[in-house]
């Protein structure tokens, strides 16, 4: 005797709902105006060595732009021995609007 396979069976159909001409033209209603105007965005500056940025308790100094790389040092001000960091500058200038940098120097 041979094992018979399952019945594969098919999926149930769901009902069609009848679309009118009316039902078809009828659009949500429009949002209303915005009683206040949007803050304007910050506008930062493009990276270039030697800026110096405040991020929180925190200083970040740029120390090389390269064409998609960046050399930073990120640390807080009285720090006696702060590495160099790399990272790319999109992803960093993704970082410092997220933590609302303020140019100091540069």
């Amino acid at each position: 005797m041979t094992a018979k396979k399952p019945v594969r069976r098919p999926a149930p159909v769901k009902p069609r709902t009848l679309r009118t001409a009316a039902a078809k033209k009828i659009s949500p209603p429009a949002k209303p105006a915005r009683p206040t105007p949007r803050p304007a965005r910050a506008v930062f500056t493009p990276l270039a060595a030697g800026q110096v940025w405040q991020l929180g308790e925190a200083n970040l100094k740029v120390e090389m732009v390269g064409k998609l790389l960046l050399h930073y040092k990120l640390a807080k001000p009285n720090a006696v021995r702060t590495p160099t960091s790399i990272a790319g500058i999109s992803t960093l200038m993704k970082y410092m609007k997220k933590n609302k940098a303020v140019l100091i120097s540069g």
